[in-house]
């Protein structure tokens, strides 16, 4: 079972949540730090920011989805895929593929904690 991260559209109630990963294993609520949350237009990003943090959802998935995701996310190009630590909600650490936004992004667009999870506008 590979873990990966959500924090936007593909969350339980996003819009490409049914169509990716409504057949997986949703592991419950998580947090990552050292990222900051960004509304991009249409659709999130994270990028490393020192102190700040990221509520999300977390799912078992296989590879094919793991690809397809991929291809989604336009792996490469759009974000990265990174590999780190969640704190789970109940209080343990796991380990979870997250997609990290490669562009630049406006300041004045940062989602604040209190009003995570992304929801778009």
């Amino acid at each position: 079972m590979i873990r990966v991260f959500v924090y936007g559209t593909l969350m339980r109630g996003g819009c490409y949540h049914k169509e990716f990963l409504g057949i997986h294993k949703f592991l419950g609520r998580g947090l990552i730090t050292g990222y900051a949350l960004y509304n991009l237009g249409g659709y999130p990003g994270i990028i490393p920011e020192p102190g700040e943090q990221v509520k999300g959802e977390i799912f078992g998935i296989d590879r094919k989805a793991l690809r397809r995701i991929d291809v989604l996310e336009d792996k490469g190009s759009l974000y990265d895929r990174k590999r780190i630590s969640i704190l789970t909600e109940d209080g343990k650490t796991t380990r979870a593929y997250v997609y990290v936004w490669k562009g630049p992004v406006n300041r004045q667009n940062k989602v604040p904690f209190e009003a995570q999870p992304w929801r778009g506008q």
